[in-house]
Formats: structure tokens, sequence, C-alpha cells
């Protein structure tokens, strides 16, 4: 068997697998069979006579989970080994061990959407109403703290200025409320099991015993709570093995660090560390690109990428005149390939952009012109408003003491329980501690509540309970039971609106979901199909069957590839992101985004950008982003199809001539005559015309003073490149430029 698992290895890969005990560092390049490295060295443990139990792998999506626990049970039948993603871990140990951190094993996981409520109920109760506070953002800054393992105390010791101050008054109210729900969310799956690995050493040394071997995925993008489990986990037997690429970390807005990948060998000593340069996926046109473009990098541990793959077509960059056109260019481009090249298909393309808002001119233009396609967004199903009602259902069963789930179905179907009457059961529940389904089972002493109001919520307490009896059924059974004695697929088939009967079926596919589910192990519980909806991550939702064409953000995008990729709007101020510019840490994760979008291409790689955009209401001059001029000319070539190019009849012969295919489609279909007539020039506020040339000293307003190293383009979309002391290269266009000229070179 040792043999089978080793043949195919390169000499790198075969040292990755069978290093044996003692920390490892895997640096796996894009490309570079990581999974592959991992399911082998699994593999290769139990031959050597780990057992199952004693081995731990972790990664970062459902997908990768599911599809490292196939390709195990391909190599070791009934191996059986723990694989999870780090907050299914988080999760399972919680409910293990919950009488240990005095928790209830049926806590309910609080989604983003509910999250989003309790931090405003707590907003409530702190008694901070001001406008420049919105729940979004203090759950954004209480879940940093927490990925830093600051609990209240210790977060508003280190507050100083007023919003920090404010956030500290917040978060302790945030707190009370998910206890007092028997709830966590998603950063409790990793802070809690931080905080007890540190705190209590019986149960580190427990874990520590049990997990022998280690195994993280994606370790570059670990935040300290998972840091924090990693190295709790392996204290007495160090016997962790990371796999990684610093030239992948795309995290660090939701809390990853890249130190902890690049400090590994600080961290670890006795490591050892192997590198996997050679790329299976990608051409060397590609790779030379991408290879180009993170070389600006400072924080990376160098390394050549390197493939046997051919040559192939150099990358592309296309030009067009604004985003709806590279919406409909890009459409038409996909759907005359596909109908003349019967090798390919729609699932061979993808089309990446920075952020959600540019899917949807891309939406109107496949709708349009009849591509298949599906938006990877997490799993939109379940976030529709009849799912998440039977969903909450599910979870007050587990969890009667989730008050949030209570007020969403308690009048769902409808059964006469109003707002006051809502109000007065919160009253008599809160300065009694009594969750407001308990509540509801001494109705009658609650004297402001009456008629409808008060046996609406007799019989739901009554429901609620019958319900209880199913709880050991099988996910699809409880499901159905739900369905019924709630009276809620009734409501939707009596109902006349076309909509309803859609909800129909799609409260009818929630049963078929939880029957496929179960399916794969008959252990599995409601609680378990509750759990992995809930921690469920956008690619998740990805279907790799189906013959359309995948729109997906560049984050989505991590650790998928395809034979043709599109990235869209590479433009100054989204890719990179504007919040990037005046940081150097953030412009490098931006530019690591965008290493990770090439690297998913196979065989083609498309960079597009438009003249003009519509964005957030107004229609703006674009700027092509700096990471286009950061690419090596001989490895990409041009393609400029906008009217701005040399008139529209010559961008028409260049799409029929652009990468050899022929235009059966044309510009017309793509209203090239029907485009906006282009913004008029602003003038600038002293009247007069500047001359900007190379060496010339200006003043900004924002950055300071600053040199100019380049001036190019022509008329409107003439563009200046400055080099300011404090902020870094920045291009602006001579029109809208507010700039004081300091010295004349």
């Amino acid at each position: 068997m040792e043999h089978d698992l080793l043949s195919d290895l390169t000499p790198a890969q075969r040292e990755a697998v069978t290093h044996f005990e003692g920390p490892l560092l895997i640096l796996a390049g894009a490309g570079s069979g990581k999974t592959r490295v991992i399911t082998r060295r699994v593999a290769y443990l139990l031959s050597q006579g780990v057992r199952p139990s004693n081995i731990l792998a972790i990664t970062f999506t459902n997908k990768a989970a599911g599809e490292m626990r196939q390709r195990i049970e391909a190599l070791v039948p009934g191996s059986r080994v723990w694989i999870s993603t780090f907050h299914a871990l988080g999760a399972r140990l919680l409910r293990q061990y919950a009488d240990r951190l005095n928790l209830d094993p049926n806590f309910t996981i609080y989604d983003q959407t509910d999250r989003a409520r309790l931090v405003k109920m707590a907003m409530e109760d702190a008694g901070v109403d001001n406008g420049r506070f919105t729940p979004e953002t203090v759950q954004s800054a209480i879940s940093k703290a927490k990925n830093q393992l600051l609990g209240p105390e210790r977060y508003a010791a280190k507050a100083h200025d007023f919003y920090g101050q404010t956030v500290a008054q917040i978060y302790p109210a945030y707190e009370k409320r998910l206890r007092d729900a028997n709830a966590l969310d998603f950063d409790d799956l990793l802070y809690w099991p931080a905080l007890a690995l540190k705190h209590d050493p019986e149960l580190r040394s427990e874990l520590d015993a049990r997990f022998r071997f280690v195994l993280i995925d994606e370790y570059q993008d670990t935040n300290q709570a998972q840091y924090a489990i990693a190295r709790g986990l392996t204290v007495d037997h160090p016997n962790l093995c990371v796999v990684g690429d610093p030239d992948q970390s795309i995290y660090g807005w939701r809390g990853s660090d890249i130190r902890n990948i690049l400090d590994f060998e600080r961290d670890f000593p006795q490591s050892r560390v192997l590198t996997l340069n050679r790329n299976y996926r990608s051409t060397r046109a590609i790779l030379h690109a991408a290879s180009a473009l993170i070389a600006h990098n400072r924080h990376r541990k160098p390394k050549d990428l390197v493939t046997d793959n051919p040559e192939g077509a150099p990358v592309t960059v296309l030009t067009f005149e604004n985003g709806t056109d590279e919406a409909v260019g890009i459409a038409q481009r996909i759907k005359r390939v596909v109908e003349e090249n019967p090798a390919r298909h729609y699932r061979d393309f993808a089309v990446f952009m920075r952020i959600n808002a540019l899917s949807r001119s891309l939406e109107t233009a496949f709708v349009k012109h009849r591509i298949p396609f599906q938006i990877v967004k997490g799993l939109a199903f379940f976030e529709r408003k009849e799912n998440r009602d039977i969903l909450a259902y599910l979870r007050l069963l587990l969890n009667p003491r989730d008050d949030i789930s209570f007020l969403r179905i308690v009048n769902e179907p409808t059964r006469g329980i109003g707002k006051i009457s809502l109000e007065h059961l919160k009253a008599y529940a809160a300065p009694r501690e009594m969750s407001l389904l308990e509540a509801t089972s001494e109705i009658q002493r609650i004297t402001m509540i009456k008629g409808k109001a008060a046996s609406g919520l007799r019989d739901f307490n009554l429901l609620m309970r019958e319900l209880r009896g199913y709880v050991e059924s099988t996910p699809d059974e409880v499901i159905r039971q739900v369905l019924e004695l709630s009276g809620y697929r009734q409501m939707l088939k009596d109902s006349r609106e076309e909509e309803d009967q859609e909800r129909l079926a799609n409260i009818e596919e929630l049963i078929t979901a939880a029957k496929q589910y179960a399916s794969e192990d008959s252990s599995r519980t409601i609680s378990d199909f509750l759990e992995n909806i809930t921690l469920a991550s956008d690619v998740d939702g990805w279907d790799e069957r189906q013959d359309c064409v995948s729109i997906m953000t560049l984050h989505a995008a991590k650790g998928l590839e395809f034979p043709v990729v599109y990235m869209i709007a590479v433009e100054q101020g989204i890719l990179p992101h504007e919040r990037s510019l005046p940081r150097e840490d953030q412009l490098e994760e931006e530019r690591r985004l965008a290493f990770v979008g090439m690297t998913r291409a196979k065989e083609e790689l498309y960079l597009s950008h438009a003249r003009m955009r519509d964005f957030r209401g107004n229609t703006l001059y674009a700027i092509s982003s700096m990471f286009l001029d950061e690419l090596p000319r001989d490895a990409i070539q041009s393609l400029d199809l906008s009217a701005s190019a040399a008139g529209t009849l010559s961008a028409m012969e260049q799409w029929r001539t652009g990468g050899g295919e022929a235009a059966s489609h044309g510009w017309a279909e793509a209203g090239v005559g029907s485009r906006p007539a282009p913004i008029p020039p602003t003038r600038r506020s002293d009247g007069t015309d500047k001359d900007y040339a190379e060496g010339m000293i200006v003043r900004h307003e924002r950055y300071g003073e600053g040199r100019v190293i380049e001036v190019g383009g022509h008329g409107a979309l003439r563009k200046v490149k400055i080099r300011f002391r404090t902020a870094g290269e920045r291009t602006f266009l001579v029109e809208k430029a507010q700039l004081e000229i300091v010295k004349r070179g």
C-alpha cells in the first residue's frame, strides 16, 4: 500500500507525505497538488499504525472537508478520520464538553442575520442610540474582539477612543443576550475552545493526547483564535503539519493573520519546511503573469512556480467603454466559444469580481443572451423567507430559550398575536428570567393579554410540546411534522398567490435536502442538519456539475479552478479596493487576491476593465488597476474594445480579430450605437490648464507632496501617476486632479 501512496508523487510531495513526527510546514504554491499531499499523508500515517481517532484534519470549507473525506475513504476505506472545518470542530467540542464549560449542549448557532438583530437589542439594552453606530459595525467590532480572544472586560480595558468605549458598553449586553438565549455566534465556536485550551490544562492535555497528529490546510488564513487552538492541541505531541501559501492569504479583513504562517519556524524551532512549487494547473503564460504580479509584495516567502504545462495563450487585458459593455461583451464571447467549439461547455467558464455589487450587470447580460449561470453566494436557498421560517421552528424545537426564533415564527402562520401582546409577553418574561416560549405556558397569569392573542400563544406552546416528541426522528421526518402540525404547508396550499406556490415548492425541497443529508450518514440528526446549514460558506452552495457559467467573488474562488477565467473591473478603487490604497499591508492583500484569481485559470485568463463605470449611483471615469501595470509586457496582450479606442468601427474590427475568434454577434447587439455620451470634462477651480511632466513636485490636499513619475493618455483620459512620500503611488485623471504644482522639475 505504501508504494501505491508514493509512486506518482514528486520527491518534494513524497517528503511531505512520509514525514512522521515533529512539526512540518508545507509551503504549497497555487495548483501544486496540496490536497493530494494532505490526503496521502493521512493515508500514510494510517499505514504506519496510527489510529484514525488520533488524527485530526482541519480545512476551511465544508466542500473542501467533503472532498478530503472522499479521497481518504478511497485510499483507506472505513477509516473514519475526523476531518472538519475549524468552526465545525469548535461546535462539536463545545457540545461534547458543554458541562465543563457551563454550556447547554443544545445551544443555537446564530447566523449573521440573527446576530445583527441581537446586536440591535443589545444596543437598546445599553442605551446606545447614535446614528454613528449601526448593528453591522458594532457586530464587526465584537467579531474582531473575539477573534483576538478579547472578552468584554479585556476589550473595555483596551478601548481608548469614543467608538471603542461605546462598543465596550454594548459588548457585555450582547453576551448576556446570547447566554439568555442559550446561543453562540460564529466567533464563539473558535473563541470558547481557544480559551478552554488556554485555561483548562486537564481538557487541553486530554485533547492533545486524543489528537496526536494534527493537519491544517490553508494555514495562511488562520486568525488568532484558530492559531491558539492549533497550538493548544500540539503541546505534548507537537506533530502539527500545516499547509499553506503566504501568497494566497486573503482574509485579513475578517481577522486572519499572515504572520501565523510566516512565523511558523519561530513558533516551532524544530520544524521541517518543504516547498511545493510545481504547478499542475495553469499554463506557463498564466503563471508567468501571476508570479510577476505577486513578486511586488514584500511580506512573503519567495518561491518560483514552475510547470511542465504548455506555454498557452497570453493573458489578455480587455478594455471596454463601460461596465454594461463589459458584461455584454464577456457574455457574447462565452456564448460564441461554446457554440463554435464542441470541446467547450458553459461550466468551463468562471467570472470573478471583487465585490458582489458588480454581479447585477452580469446577470442582466447573461439572461439577455440566454446563457446559463449560477452566482456562487452561500446557500441562498436556505435564506429564503419560507425556509428561514421552518429552520426557526427547528431551532426553537431544539433550544426552547431561542427568543429570536420564537419571535420569527410565533405568528407564522398567523395566530392573531400582535406586537402589543408580544411586548406584554416580554415584559412578563424579562424580570422572571424566563424565555418567551416558557412564558407562554403561564399565559393565564398575564392579564394584559386577552382573547385571540392569549389563545394563539397557548396553542403555540402546545404545538411546540407536540413537536418535541418528533425530535429524535430522521431530519426529513422532523421537517414534515413541523410543516403539517404548524399549518405552514396548508397556509401556502390555500393561497392563490403564485409566489406562495413557489414557496410551497421550496419547503418541499427543504425536506429533500434534509433527506439527502441524512442518507450520507444514518446517524445524522436534525441538530446536525441545522449546524451544517449554519456553518456553510459561499462555495458550499456551488454545484460544479451544472453546465453553467460560475459567477463569484474572488474570495469565493479560493481553492477552485476553471479552464477559462474572466476577472472583471480590474480598476483602481475596485481591485485594489479603495479602502486598501492608503495602507501597504492591505494593498498587499489585494494583490494576493488578484494572484488567487489569476491562478484559478487553467488555460485562458482575461482581465477586463472599463473606461467608465456606473458605480454607487454615479457614472465615473475608471482608471485601470495598478496591478495591470505590474504585469510583464511579454506575458500579456491587450485588446481595446472601447469606442474611445479609435472610433467604433476600429473597435469592432479589433473584436472580430481578437484571439482569432469570429465575432458573429459583433458590437451591434452589444449596443455600441446607443452608448451614453462621454462625461463632460470638469474644469479645475482655478480655470487654468496645467501640463504635468515627469519629475515635477506637486501637492495634493490629502496626500501631501509627491513627485510625478508618469504622464500618459490623451484628452479626457489623460492620467498622471505620482509617488507621494507617505502614501505611495497614486494615479489621477488630469482633468479631475486637485493638484498644486510646487516645483517644475
